[in-house]
């Protein structure tokens, strides 16, 4: 499957969720974006702020950033959106998800210890998803995951990308696009094939145990792995989308 592949553009055809977290008033849960998502404070949580500053290098039209607190190892939040009902049916069209990150290129922040699961999961921790498939990021090295708790986990380091040093880890100051997509069918009836691209390169892929009544919900969970240091990390955007294998209507 090449990147940039269609999108469902009806409710007919399947689910398109695109959030840019574009607005420059006081973020409340679940009042986060245009979509209302909600924040878990994981630990002694963090600040988050909508970005105001537009990158020369490569301009945001909206963005989230996220602080976080300097108590403990562990201290973050989860951004989720609705409940954990996402299905992970196969269809023709497959599905995916999409969004951009910046490690901002600030004195008092680092890479280690900057940490987050970004996808369509269920965590809303710093532990590892039980369902979904997501990015993984630590610090600064990527990983695809797929938790299936019925069927075992698969997981793929990220490589041989121009614009990640030594072909695997983030940049600081250097905004990344992910892109991930799923298709095919399992022995469950979940995706097979799931590949991942960043920065418009492909990146890595994986085999795929999902079930198709394992569910999850989009989430973004961001953490400090480090006692003691302010850590930031930035969200341009999330895309999600899912087609779905409505029945053919009879000929006329």
């Amino acid at each position: 499957m090449a990147l940039l592949t269609a999108r469902p553009t009806s409710p007919t055809e399947g689910i398109h969720i695109v959030e840019d977290f574009a607005g420059n008033g006081t973020i409340t849960t679940n009042l986060v974006g245009k979509h209302g998502w909600t924040i878990t404070a994981l630990g002694n949580g963090g600040t988050h702020t909508y970005l105001t500053t537009i990158l020369d290098n490569d301009p945001p039209f909206g963005g989230f950033r996220h602080v976080t607190d300097v108590t403990a190892t562990g201290d973050g939040n989860a951004l989720t959106l609705l409940a954990a009902t996402l299905k992970f049916p196969t269809s023709v069209g497959g599905g995916g998800f999409a969004f951009r990150f910046n490690l901002p290129d600030i004195a008092s922040n680092i890479i280690a210890g900057n940490e987050f699961y970004v996808g369509v999961h269920t965590s809303v921790s710093v532990t590892a998803p039980t369902d979904g498939i997501s990015i993984q990021n630590l610090s600064g090295v990527l990983t695809l995951r797929s938790d299936s708790a019925d069927h075992g986990d698969t997981s793929q380091a990220l490589a041989g990308v121009g614009t990640l040093t030594s072909g695997t880890t983030a940049v600081k100051g250097v905004p990344h696009s992910c892109e991930v997509h799923w298709s095919g069918e399992n022995g469950q009836g979940g995706p097979r094939i799931v590949e991942a691209f960043v920065d418009d390169e492909p990146a890595g892929s994986l085999l795929c145990n999902i079930d198709n009544d394992e569910a999850a919900t989009l989430a973004i969970v961001q953490w400090n792995s480090g006692a003691g240091n302010t850590l930031e990390s930035d969200i341009h955007f999330f895309e999600y989308w899912q087609f779905m294998n409505y029945p053919t209507a009879p000929a006329v």
